[in-house]
C-alpha cells in the first residue's frame, strides 16, 4: 500500500503527515512557521523528523502554500513568508531533498481539491472554499475542474481591496481583505474597539498580547458586547466578498475552512445574513454557507496530499 507526504504551510505553522491509500495517519506532526528561516530549512527538517520517526517509503509529496503560482512550482510574494525570498522554487527544494514527485497547490486550492474528495462537496460540479487562517484564500471548482486561471494565481480573495485608504498589507496595496478578517486583522480590530469602550467587556480580562480570534469568538458567544462588535465587523465584510463571488460565479455552495472558521456558527450565521444582503434576489436564497466538515489540521493535509491525484487525473 503507497503512502504520501501531505503539508500544509500557514503563516502560523506547518503542518505535516503520512497518509496511505485509505485516507489513514501513519504519522503526523508540526512545526512553528515562525522558527523556520527558509524554505531549504523547512525541507531538511521535516526529511530529518521523518527519518528519525516513520519507517516507510514516501511515494510522493502533496504541499499546499500560500501564494503558489501552479504553473511554475513556486511560491511567489508571499506576505506572511516574505524572509524566505521573493521568489521560492519549493517543488524543487522538496523533489532535490526526498527524491520524489512532489506537486505544489496553493493552500487554499489545496483546502477545495480535499474538500471535493474528502468532504461534502464529492457530487459537486462547481462550489467554492473559503480559507480563513494567518491568510485569506479562496479555491474553486467549476465544471468539476480546479479553477488556477491564466497564470496560475487564482483565488487571492484576501487581497481584494476593500477599502482604499484602508490597513497596510504586506502585499503591498491598503485595505485588503485579508487585513481585516484574516487572524492580525481580527485581533486588530479587537484591540482597537477595546480602546475605545467604556470597560466591562470580557476581552478587558485577557492581556493584549494573548488576544486570538478564539478568544474573541469565546466572548462573543457568551454575549460580550465587544466581540460581538468584532465579530460584526468580520462577518459584514466577509459576507460582502462572498456575495461578490456568488454575484459573479453563481455558486451555490460556499464552504468556511480553516482557523478562524472553528469559531461555528457564531461566525457563519452572520456572514449569512450579510451574503444575503449583497447577493442579487434572484439566487440569494439558493446559496448554501458551510463549515467545512474536514476543518482542521488532518483536513490541510489530507487536501495536499488530494492534490497528488487530481494531477495525476490531468496527465
Amino acid at each position: 500500500m503507497k503512502s504520501y507526504l501531505g503539508i500544509d504551510i500557514g503563516g502560523t505553522n506547518v503542518v505535516f503527515g503520512v497518509v496511505n491509500d485509505q485516507s489513514e495517519f501513519k504519522f503526523q506532526s508540526s512545526i512553528k512557521t515562525k522558527n523556520i528561516e527558509s524554505a531549504q530549512e523547512l525541507a531538511d527538517s521535516i526529511f530529518k523528523e521523518l527519518k528519525e520517526k516513520y519507517k516507510g517509503t514516501i511515494s510522493g509529496i502533496g504541499i499546499g502554500a500560500p501564494s503558489v503560482n501552479c504553473q511554475t512550482q513556486q511560491i511567489e510574494f508571499a506576505p506572511n513568508l516574505q524572509k524566505w525570498g521573493d521568489i521560492i522554487p519549493l517543488k524543487q527544494i522538496f523533489e532535490d531533498r526526498f527524491k520524489t514527485e512532489v506537486v505544489l497547490v496553493n493552500d487554499a486550492n489545496a483546502a477545495a481539491i480535499g474538500e471535493k474528495y474528502f468532504g461534502d462537496a464529492k457530487e459537486l460540479e462547481n462550489f467554492a472554499v473559503i480559507t480563513l487562517g494567518t491568510g485569506v484564500g479562496l479555491g474553486i471548482f467549476i465544471k468539476g475542474h480546479l479553477y488556477t486561471g491564466d497564470n496560475g494565481m487564482a483565488g487571492e480573495i484576501g487581497h481584494v481591496v476593500m477599502r482604499a485608504d484602508g490597513r497596510e498589507c504586506k502585499c503591498g496595496n491598503s485595505g485588503c481583505l485579508e487585513t481585516y478578517i484574516g487572524k492580525k486583522g481580527i485581533i486588530r480590530t479587537a484591540k482597537e474597539k477595546l480602546e475605545f469602550s467604556s470597560g466591562g467587556s470580557l476581552l478587558h480580562e485577557i492581556s493584549p498580547s494573548a488576544i486570538t480570534p478564539l478568544e474573541v469568538f469565546k466572548a462573543a458567544k457568551k454575549e460580550d458586547p465587544v466581540s460581538l462588535e468584532v465579530v460584526d465587523a468580520v462577518a459584514k465584510d466577509l459576507g460582502y466578498a462572498i456575495a461578490l463571488l456568488v454575484n459573479l460565479f453563481d455558486f451555490q455552495n460556499v464552504y468556511l475552512a480553516g482557523g478562524v472558521a472553528k469559531s461555528g456558527n457564531i461566525l457563519r450565521k452572520r456572514t449569512e445574513k450579510y451574503m444575503k444582503l449583497y447577493t442579487l434576489p434572484n439566487i440569494r436564497d439558493k446559496v448554501k454557507l458551510k463549515i467545512s466538515e474536514i476543518n482542521d489540521s488532518h483536513g490541510a493535509v489530507l487536501g495536499a496530499i488530494a492534490a497528488i491525484k487530481e494531477n495525476r487525473s490531468q496527465i
